[in-house]
């Protein structure tokens, strides 16, 4: 295990830490920006089985309804998945942006803000907001701790620079303690599992507790599940900007196709499909339906691709909780990385505007007033 690195070397490892793998992925075909590129590539944190991409949620919907890719295949454009694996997923997908040979990619917040803040001419616009998901504290399953302070001085690991920092962050600051009050291990999250379940560390932050629980080895000892929406990982649906400038009708065409494949998952009678895809990869059925009933958002607001005021809320702070642990240097504009005129153009086309209005924490689609309203928050 190896203790954890400087700001600057963290900077510098989820932005150009899969170079080699990120380039060879997705080197094939056209630039991105090139407006003549005959292949329109989205990447899915997913995987090879056989010669297919393993789709999950709105991806698979949309590869299942056929639309986007006859629609692009009207315009000679063909449709390619490109899988990013989980355990560098933020490095690759950055890395793609970075060199312009990507055009879209569902990930989460953190290696979006270190992209954006960077110096790259592949910056990138969230044009669909995906589901907040949860974070959690995790003990080994003998351990008296009952909550963070009970770690201090302790062993915490923590894959730093990954989505789920940001909530540990939030967290830590709650309770007037920081990464000097304990000794932090920056290990990929397998390796931290297994820390965990063997006593090799006090504590582990993760995305992924319950099949720790289910064998034993593990407790829960804190979540955001209770916390506000601006407290959770939430990311999303991204587009290069170079894309929506050069080719703005494709990439709408790309988010009427999410937004069409949301309403459709989103409904009651396709929910057990959606879980059942879940368990495709080993994980057992009663975790998959344990992840999606965790949040107390309902199955249906899950999927909404609204831009509520907590997602703006939570970028800015988001961004601030990175320029002041070092994560990243520059600033950015949330009001510029978050654009909803294509979800809200995709609503209309699709007649779906009174289809999502979600719980009132989530509000409606944004419009200026909504943004005013949020940035007195912050």
């Amino acid at each position: 295990m190896s203790v954890t690195s400087s700001g600057g070397l963290l900077r510098r490892s989820v932005l150009i830490g899969g170079l080699g793998l990120g380039v060879a992925a997705c080197g094939a075909g056209k630039k991105a920006g090139d407006p003549s590129g005959s292949t329109l590539k989205i990447a899915v944190v997913s995987s090879y089985v056989g010669n297919q991409v393993r789709l999950s949620g709105v991806d698979y919907a949309i590869e299942k309804q056929g639309w986007l890719r006859e629609e692009l295949a009207k315009r000679n454009v063909k449709l390619e998945w490109f899988p990013a694996p989980n355990a560098a997923v933020g490095p690759i997908v950055n890395e793609a942006f970075a060199n312009h040979q990507l055009q879209f990619a569902s990930y989460s917040d953190l290696p979006s803000i270190i992209l954006n803040a960077s110096n790259t001419s592949g910056k990138t616009k969230l044009v669909v907001p995906g589901n907040p998901s949860e974070s959690y504290l995790v003990a080994p399953k003998g351990s008296s701790a009952r909550s963070i302070e009970d770690l201090k001085g302790k062993r915490l690991a923590i894959h730093r620079g990954r989505p789920w920092e940001l909530p540990l962050l939030r967290l830590l600051e709650s309770k007037g303690l920081s990464y000097k009050d304990f000794q932090i291990y920056n290990i990929n999250p397998e390796a931290g599992s297994a820390a965990v379940a063997t006593g090799g560390v006090d504590g582990l932050f993760t995305i992924s507790p319950f099949s720790l629980e289910d064998k034993g080895v593990a407790k829960v000892i804190w979540s955001t599940a209770d916390q506000p929406l601006s407290w959770k990982s939430w990311g999303g649906f991204w587009a290069a900007r170079r894309h929506l400038e050069q080719q703005p009708e494709i990439a709408q065409l790309v988010v009427n196709a999410y937004v069409k494949a949301a309403h459709w998952v989103s409904q009651p009678e396709n929910k057990e499909e959606i879980i059942l895809l879940g368990t495709r990869n080993g994980t057992p059925e009663r975790i998959v339906r344990r992840t999606y009933d965790e949040t107390n958002i309902s199955w249906k607001d899950r999927w909404s691709p609204l831009f509520p005021q907590e997602l703006y809320q939570h970028y800015r702070e988001a961004v601030a909780f990175a320029r002041k642990n070092g994560i990243i240097q520059g600033d950015i504009d949330v009001d510029a990385l978050l654009d909803d005129s294509l979800v809200r153009n995709a609503l209309k086309e699709l007649a779906l505007n009174d289809y999502w209005t979600g719980p009132k924490s989530f509000g409606g689609p944004v419009n200026n007033a909504t943004r005013t309203s949020t940035e007195s928050l912050t």
